[in-house]
């Protein structure tokens, strides 16, 4: 992960927001990193970086369905197709999610 002086360091701030939920997802559920990584890079298969586009935005989208799947697959969200974002790498703050664009 970046880093500037030993700190993170997001593109967006919903890219931290979005690590921090995967984070709080596999402590609150038991789930293993490898259990999530495996969700990870399929959700990097299906999701490649947009022309243009930033490579962590994508990532981090991917990551986000990443935490759908783990949770889907534990049974603790409904499973449903891959998420409907506006198009692979959009960060929320694109979309018209409510609350993406808010500090």
């Amino acid at each position: 992960l970046p880093r500037d002086n030993g700190e993170l360091v997001f593109e967006e701030p919903w890219q931290g927001r979005a690590l921090g939920m995967g984070v709080v997802v596999l402590d609150r559920t038991g789930a293993s990193w490898a259990e999530f990584r495996r969700h990870l890079v399929a959700a990097i298969r299906r999701r490649p970086q947009e022309p243009g586009g930033s490579a962590a935005s994508a990532y981090y989208a991917a990551w986000l369905d990443a935490v759908e799947a783990l949770l889907a697959d534990r049974g603790l969200l409904p499973s449903r197709p891959a998420p409907a974002r506006g198009g692979p790498g959009r960060p929320p703050s694109e979309q018209g999610l409510p609350g993406a664009g808010a500090p």
